[in-house]
């Protein structure tokens, strides 16, 4: 006879099909299970831990790590290039201004004076942005300082700008007979007008009106080279007074 026998009462032939399948599921979910010390834990599938997506790194995580949450080589749109080293128009005096120049440890400053309604100054200073590069190496500072009037702040502002001056840039604070006094008491108010001064802040040459690049690198070298230098180039008078 066999081992195995089936019972014949009709109330075990309905039950025996239930547990058999109860044995079987109970058998599946054990190879899903681990015993723990406080009874019987679900290990989680390896696929589902896989698939949760990482979170999103908040503003202060991104900073605490260096990183800004921008595309590589992307600008910040939000922030405006400065307009050199001033990041824009700083007023000034006469005193003041030889004041930064004696300070600035610089063997020579190249200081232009212009008015964004000044024809020539307009051509004379994108001339004096690429010249600067050729100066800096040889320890020649070029700024720039416009007589316009406060309410011409902006055009002043806005010519640098659309120009890409990036030279240091000052505006006149007060009045523009004192500035030329100051700056040059031979100075008849010409405009555009250029003061070469030593690093002690002691003027070396004025150039009166539109210079070319030639006529200014010719006393820049000579400056350079400690030769004799003429004291002033005049032009002639250019558009009007600047007196106020």
């Amino acid at each position: 006879m066999n081992k195995l026998s089936v019972s014949l009462n009709p109330q075990s032939s309905i039950l025996t099909p239930l547990a058999v399948s109860l044995a079987l599921l109970c058998g599946l979910l054990a190879c899903e299970r681990e015993a723990g010390p406080s009874g019987v834990r679900v290990r989680p599938a390896a696929a589902s831990a896989e698939a949760a997506p990482a979170p999103v790194p908040s503003a202060a995580e991104r900073e605490s790590d260096g990183r800004t949450g921008r595309a590589e080589g992307q600008k910040d749109l939000g922030v405006a290039e400065p307009l050199g080293e001033a990041g824009g128009l700083t007023r000034t005096t006469a005193e003041s201004l030889l004041g930064a120049i004696k300070a600035s440890g610089k063997k020579g400053t190249l200081v232009n004076a212009w008015a964004s309604w000044c024809g020539p100054c307009r051509r004379e200073v994108p001339m004096l942005q690429a010249l600067a590069g050729n100066l800096k190496p040889q320890q020649i500072e070029v700024v720039l300082v416009t007589v316009d009037t406060p309410k011409d702040e902006a055009k002043a502002l806005s010519f640098l700008r659309d120009n890409h001056i990036t030279l240091k840039s000052y505006i006149v604070d007060g009045s523009i007979g004192d500035f030329k006094v100051g700056i040059n008491p031979r100075w008849p108010g010409m405009l555009p007008a250029s003061f070469l001064f030593d690093g002690q802040a002691e003027l070396v040459h004025f150039w009166g009106g539109e210079a070319f690049e030639q006529e200014i690198v010719s006393v820049v070298d000579a400056f350079l080279a400690g030769r004799p230098i003429e004291a002033e180039t005049r032009f002639g008078l250019a558009p009007g007074k600047v007196e106020r």
